[in-house]
C-alpha cells in the first residue's frame, strides 16, 4: 500500500477492491493527502465481524474519509461515478472459481486504467505468501 500511495505526488482519492478486514483501508488513511477512500469488498459477514472485533482497525472503519460498500469490487470500480488517484487490489489468489478470478484479467486491468486519474497508480498483490511459499 505505501509504495504505491508514495508513489503518487498527492494521492487523494484511493479505490480498494477487497479488503474486508479494515487493514489496507487503515494503511491508505495514515496518508494525510488522501481525502477519500472507497472500500468495495463482497463479503458483508467478515466486514461486520471485522468492525465488531479488530480494535487495531476501528479508526479506519470509523474514518469519515471511508465510504464501504459491500458487493462486488468490479461493478463497483466500473460503476462508481469519479476517478481514483490510486486503486489497490487486496483480493485473494486468482484460483478458478473464485470470486476475486474475473478481478485479475486484462479486461479487468484495461477498466482499472480508466478509471485513474492521470498518473494514476494501480498496485495489488500477486501470489500467495507466508509459510506456504517457496
Amino acid at each position: 500500500v505505501h509504495p504505491a500511495l508514495l508513489a503518487h505526488p498527492c494521492p487523494k482519492t484511493v479505490f480498494i477492491a477487497g479488503g474486508g478486514e479494515g487493514s489496507t483501508a487503515r494503511e491508505v488513511l495514515r496518508h494525510k493527502t488522501v481525502e477519500k477512500c472507497v472500500m468495495v469488498d463482497i463479503d458483508g459477514v467478515v466486514v461486520t465481524f471485522c468492525k465488531k472485533h479488530l480494535d487495531v482497525n476501528k479508526e479506519a472503519f470509523e474514518d469519515p474519509r471511508l465510504e464501504l460498500i459491500i458487493g462486488d469490487a468490479r461493478s463497483g470500480l466500473e460503476g462508481y461515478d469519479g476517478k481514483f488517484d490510486v486503486i489497490v487490489g487486496d483480493l485473494a489468489d486468482p484460483v478458478w472459481g473464485n470470486p476475486c478470478y474475473q478481478l485479475y484479467t486484462q479486461a479487468y486491468y484495461e477498466m482499472c486504467k480508466s478509471k485513474l486519474n492521470p498518473g494514476g497508480v494501480l498496485v495489488t498483490q500477486s501470489g500467495p505468501a507466508g509459510v506456504l511459499s517457496c
